[in-house]
């Protein structure tokens, strides 16, 4: 058939026919869309996240929308060697991999000194723990075949702090990091490596988001982006072998004014943060103690 044809091309071609795509967080959201937008070009798909009947649901809507093969392996990445795991389910129901999207993730919003240090352990299992397993378990087989490339869904979170974000925004900038490093470990071997930020996505996102202390961020009067398009922008930044892409206005702004002006990016992002969390004046930790998990 038209795919076993496609491998039998070199690597380097591969790539703008038809790859094996692993995404993680692919139930909803972002990683819903970009298992969508993959579809449409004609990509094989494993699906990856906890929740078996949503990624069910996305799997069928990928098939009809062109994918030959959309497989699902539900892991839950909070639970450490389980990115590993993904990666082995992949290669296995694909018999390969080309493009691995680690996109799993959620938010984790307040004062640092209300969240206990275990609700920060699992936020970095899975918004950077888990990429780093799946990136480690994948990089053999990509080096083996001389092509692949790995995508980060980080954040414009990851390019500058927030107030009443610090967790969240610690593991983004993280995966900025490792995607920066891996980049140039990898940028002579036929392996790419992409870490997109987009600003506010209209997603579930802040609904699902983990508020100890019963505040967090809202969207104020953000139109943001939709989940499609930062699907979009994923497909196109493998296919140009994009190093780094930040999406929306407000984001490139805020990346170019923390460059000219870092104390004065800074100071936004304090106001933003106070004012997403409604201005609310900070409770003692003494008179409050921090939330347990």
């Amino acid at each position: 058939c038209a795919w076993e044809v496609a491998w039998a091309l070199p690597g380097w071609w591969r790539t703008f026919v038809l790859e094996r795509v692993l995404i993680t967080g692919a139930s909803s959201g972002i990683g819903a869309a970009a298992a969508r937008a993959f579809a449409r070009r004609g990509s094989r798909l494993l699906l990856a996240a906890r929740r078996r009947e949503r990624l069910e649901a996305v799997a069928e809507e990928c098939r009809k929308k062109g994918s030959p093969q959309a497989e699902i392996a539900a892991h839950d990445l909070s639970i450490p060697g389980e990115g590993k795991h993904v990666v082995e389910a992949a290669i296995k129901k694909l018999g390969g991999l080309d493009v691995l999207a680690c996109n799993a993730g959620y938010g984790l919003f307040g004062p640092v000194a209300r969240i206990h240090p275990a609700k920060m352990a699992r936020i970095w299992q899975v918004n950077y723990q888990s990429a780093y397993e799946s990136i480690h378990e994948a990089l053999p087989h990509f080096l083996n075949q001389g092509s692949g490339h790995i995508l980060l869904t980080s954040s414009i979170l990851g390019k500058k702090g927030m107030a009443y974000g610090a967790p969240y925004c610690a593991t983004k900038f993280a995966q900025v990091g490792l995607a920066e490093s891996l980049w140039g470990e990898l940028r002579d071997k036929g392996i790419g490596v992409t870490v997109i930020c987009p600003g506010y996505t209209r997603t579930e996102f802040h609904q699902a988001s983990e508020l100890p202390d019963g505040t967090g961020p809202s969207r104020g009067s953000l139109k943001g982006q939709s989940a499609k398009e930062v699907a979009e922008a994923m497909v196109a930044s493998v296919l140009k072998k994009k190093r780094e892409v930040t999406l929306s206005r407000p984001g490139k702004a805020l990346v170019l004014l923390d460059r000219i002006w870092p104390g004065g990016a800074s100071r936004v992002m304090a106001k933003v943060g106070s004012k997403a969390r409604g201005a609310r004046e900070e409770r003692s930790p003494a008179s409050d103690p921090p939330s347990t998990a």
